[in-house]
């Protein structure tokens, strides 16, 4: 029979030590605990190292040990009692290590996860830019030009023609309330009764979802005839 010598598994004396094995107990990489913690990688190198001169002011580094045991499920205050008593015999032994590093808010933040934040707000706000362009255009007024009429004319007939052009041939087009249609080449085109005096014609153009643009014109009809004046007075005619 062969027998084999097995090293006897031994508590780690050092926190370091302490923590390495509580995280490869659990399965987990450097990677995964900056993540999880939200520390960079170097502190929690340091940490597991014992290279306390790496690490920031102590108030900062208590912070890192107790995000550390809360994703390991671990004693927080044990290992903070660990670290008091190591980090006293290494002032004692080298206090040239002070003062150390003071921490800086970028400390905290990974910058793998900063650039994934990075790149989803990029992504949020060019879309909500490209909606908010397409709401606009769908919700915008059809352009809309008016040949004839003008306005404020006199006409001596009873049917003024009505002629204009829009710039889409799905507009919908009401004349004084009277749907008019639009044909391929964007131009409408109807006649308009008048009443005797003073007569007001809305032209209204209007898409699907849109806001409507509105024309107006105001034309005055006078059926009055022209009446013949005889050459004793000159000649010519009169209105």
């Amino acid at each position: 029979m062969v027998f084999v010598k097995r090293r006897l598994a031994t508590t780690p004396d050092k926190l370091g030590e302490k923590l390495r094995t509580l995280r490869r107990t659990a399965a987990l990489s450097l990677d995964l605990m900056e993540e999880r913690t939200r520390i960079q990688r170097k502190y929690l190198e340091a940490l597991e190292w014992g290279r306390y001169d790496l690490l920031p002011e102590p108030l900062y580094t208590r912070n890192f040990l107790r995000s550390y045991a809360r994703v390991l499920q671990a004693d927080e205050s044990y290992l903070l009692e660990l670290y008091e008593a190591e980090v006293g015999r290494v002032d004692l032994l080298a206090p040239h290590r002070l003062p150390r590093e003071r921490v800086s808010r970028s400390s905290f933040i990974v910058p793998g996860k900063l650039w994934r934040y990075t790149g989803a707000l990029t992504v949020f706000f060019a879309a909500l830019v490209f909606f908010v362009w397409q709401t606009s255009r769908v919700i915008a007024p059809p352009r809309i030009s008016l040949d004839d009429p003008s306005h404020d004319v006199l006409v001596r007939e009873a049917l003024v023609p009505v002629v204009g052009h829009v710039d889409d041939q799905d507009v919908a087009i009401m004349v004084n309330g009277v749907p008019v249609p639009v044909d391929a080449s964007q131009t409408f085109s109807t006649s308009v009764p008048l009443s005797a005096g003073p007569n007001e014609i809305v032209i209204t153009a209007r898409r699907r979802y849109s806001r409507s643009a509105v024309i107006k014109r105001s034309v005055v009809y006078d059926a009055a005839p022209y009446v013949s004046v005889g050459s004793d007075i000159g000649g010519g005619y009169l209105p």
